[in-house]
């Protein structure tokens, strides 16, 4: 019996990326080897806060950056206070070849 095997392409990851974005209200941009996401919410709202903090990561695992590393507002940092009382959350994920990615999630949301 044979299986079939589909190759994961850089538009099918950003499709799928970009949906899982919107589906649960973030913003993206993405340029230069960065992706970037941002939620805004009423500012010292802690609910909010930590349902961003529990699914950012996994966002930004989709993106397939290599070599880099992911910063922001997260609750790991001094940032995730100020995203907190600013009533945001912003995270970053940097690396190497994700260029055609980038320039998929590019495409699909506009810019």
């Amino acid at each position: 019996m044979e299986t079939e095997t589909t190759k994961t392409t850089p538009a099918t990851i950003a499709l799928e990326f970009v949906t899982a974005c919107s589906r649960d209200g973030w913003r993206i941009e993405a340029r230069d080897g960065v992706v970037t996401i941002y939620k805004a919410f009423a500012p010292g709202d802690r609910e909010s806060y930590v349902a961003c903090d529990m699914t950012a990561y996994g966002l930004l695992s989709m993106c397939p950056l290599k070599c880099g590393s992911v910063w922001g507002t997260d609750g790991g940092s001094i940032g995730g206070m100020a995203g907190l009382n600013g009533g945001y959350y912003k995270l970053n994920k940097s690396g190497n070849g994700g260029k055609r990615f980038i320039a998929e999630v590019n495409k699909l949301i506009g810019r």
